[in-house]
């Protein structure tokens, strides 16, 4: 693509390359998919058959999506070098968005753990609030089409993603154009067997396309990145030969001023003025040929997780075949003596008629059972330490009681040395990429009108002069694993006394004791004046004493001096008494 410029036909066999290529993945999407929502084995084939599964895929990638979301996600803006712009401001509006969208990073974290990669989308709506022109989405890897030439993301001259929307829905955006729509092709519900075998629900394969529930149109938007142009294709419309949109509307200013405003080029730039699409990716592994193809982190654990279920499976059906059963002499037992040996009732009394010279012993015997083979029991082992090795997490994620270390502690509250550390490296930097695209079309947006927003409390004007700055982002949430915030805990607790000792306030001690808890501010005590409880009481002399805290203990191996008692009495008009 470097040099030349993206035409139709270009793009229409990058899109049909791309295509072909999850086609031939896609079953084992599905059966990555189906391992991790415990639907590995086809119960529908056979329901008495004995199949059993374990959530080994659930535990691993709920595991690391528990380690990597402590806390809401947030940014530390850095200012711009020449001084452009308020990071104040920025750093404000971005997190108030990465709050409200952590339910959609949990989201593509998720798919990015089962999958080779997911994506982020940050697409526009028509909202008359500029702050509320800005929707995020998931978009899985088929959904999103990549230059694989690029050695890194930023190195890409073009990225696509494709989409189905209505028909109605697309004659409204490009016009009453004639689309050859098509029913809604589900990538991970279509079967193996050909175009057009879907099993979505709301459509039936048997009936005419026509008596769809509802008609689809597919439709692919381009960000060419190297020439700044954005362009809207589909291959419904004319095969395919044609833009379908050249360039995009979107309404710029705010509530009593809007705008629509004709983009040929991408609308959003950053503080270098340089095109940004608003597609965020995450890797938390990568193909090291192919750095945007991807790959599974549940893939290295696939066969592991297969063989789990085989063992456990073929372990039940031998439980099962563990009954208690007896053999027996023929005319010993009546049926109504078998029947009370079938029942197994406690306390039961069966009597029986033997010959001369037979014994009882010799009449009964329970039916022998092939012991559980060791090798079974030592390969099953074997798996377990393959699973542990594959999965590389820490001992305790897996609910392991270990012996950690205090430095293997804050190595591990420092996201370092561990597949946490390196997987959340991975997701801050797809946080920072998120706030950075949100700020460039928060940018657009906001056009030359002003806005207001809550700045520390108080109302603030904000603009795109303020948002417009080469910014540096950094994910605030480094280190603030559940551990990291034990730990934190526990060593402000052990550094209490000190802090005491060395003149701190109580009352300063104990409002940061509320705050590392999150308890009830009603526990601070009431002062009358804040002046008047850290100003030293003067002694009747003349002389102030020195603050000490009333709960410090006198030091042990040292006599009590008028002055170390005399901040524990009262005071009065009359002196010391």
């Amino acid at each position: 693509m470097a040099g030349g410029s993206m035409t139709p036909k270009i793009f229409k066999e990058l899109y049909e390359a791309h295509s072909n290529y999850w086609d031939g993945r896609r079953a084992e999407m599905r059966r990555l998919r189906n391992v991790y929502a415990n639907r590995y084995w086809d119960k529908t084939a056979d329901p008495s058959q004995i199949l059993i599964e374990v959530p080994r895929a659930y535990e691993y990638v709920e595991g690391f999506i528990a380690s990597l979301y402590a806390r809401n996600p947030a940014v530390v803006v850095k200012a711009d070098l020449r001084g452009r712009g308020v990071p104040q401001k920025v750093q404000s509006l971005a997190n108030e968005f990465l709050i409200m969208i952590r339910t959609v990073l949990e989201d593509v974290s998720r798919l990015a753990l089962i999958y080779p990669n997911a994506f982020l989308k940050l697409s526009y709506t028509a909202n008359p609030d500029p702050f509320k022109r800005v929707r995020a989405s998931v978009v899985a890897p088929w959904d999103c089409i990549v230059d694989l030439d690029g050695a890194s993301w930023t190195d890409q001259s073009f990225v696509a993603h494709r989409y189905y929307i209505r028909e109605e829905e697309a004659k409204e955006r490009f016009g009453n154009k004639r689309f050859g729509i098509k029913p809604m092709r589900r990538f991970l519900d279509d079967t193996d067997e050909g175009e057009g075998q879907s099993i979505f629900r709301s459509y039936d394969a048997d009936r005419e396309q026509s008596l769809s529930v509802f008609n689809y149109v597919e439709i692919v938007e381009v960000y060419a990145i190297d020439k700044n142009k954005f362009y809207v294709w589909s291959p419904d419309w004319n095969g395919g030969s044609k833009w379908l949109q050249d360039g995009i509307e979107i309404e710029v200013g705010e509530e009593d001023n809007i705008n629509t405003e004709k983009f040929n080029e991408i609308p959003f730039t950053d503080g270098a003025n340089q095109p940004v699409a608003p597609i965020i990716p995450l890797y938390f592994s990568r193909m090291p040929e192919l750095p945007l193809r991807g790959y599974s982190a549940l893939r290295r654990i696939y066969d592991q997780i297969v063989e789990t279920n085989v063992i456990r499976t073929y372990q039940a059906s031998m439980v099962r075949r563990s009954a208690r059963q007896w053999i027996v002499e023929k005319g010993v037992y009546d049926d109504i003596a078998l029947s009370k040996i079938a029942q197994g009732h406690d306390g039961e009394f069966i009597e029986v008629q033997l010959s001369q010279g037979q014994t009882l012993q010799a009449s009964i015997l329970p039916m022998p059972h092939s012991p559980v083979p060791t090798e079974l029991e030592n390969y099953f082992q074997n798996v377990q330490e393959d699973l542990a090795k594959g999965s590389l997490q820490a001992a305790f994620t897996r609910g392991e009681a270990v012996n950690t270390t205090a430095t293997e502690a804050l190595l591990l509250a420092s996201y370092s040395s561990t597949e946490q550390g390196r997987c959340a490296r991975e997701l801050h930097a797809s946080i920072e990429n998120t706030a950075k695209v949100y700020i460039s079309m928060m940018k657009t947006f906001l056009g030359d009108d002003t806005d207001i927003i809550l700045l520390n409390g108080q109302p603030e004007p904000i603009s795109y002069k303020d948002l417009d700055g080469d910014f540096g982002f950094f994910a605030q949430e480094s280190g603030s694993t559940p551990i990291s915030e034990a730990i934190k805990k526990s060593e402000f607790m052990n550094l209490t006394q000190m802090l005491a000792q060395m003149g701190v306030p109580p009352q300063k001690i104990l409002k940061e004791i509320i705050r590392l808890f999150d308890l009830d501010e009603s526990l601070l005590p009431e002062v009358t004046s804040s002046a008047d409880a850290e100003m030293p009481q003067p002694s009747p002399s003349g002389v102030q004493s020195p603050q000490v805290p009333p709960d410090m203990p006198i030091m042990q191996g040292k006599g009590a001096s008028p002055q170390d008692v005399e901040p524990f009495l009262p005071q009065g008009q009359g002196g010391i008494y």
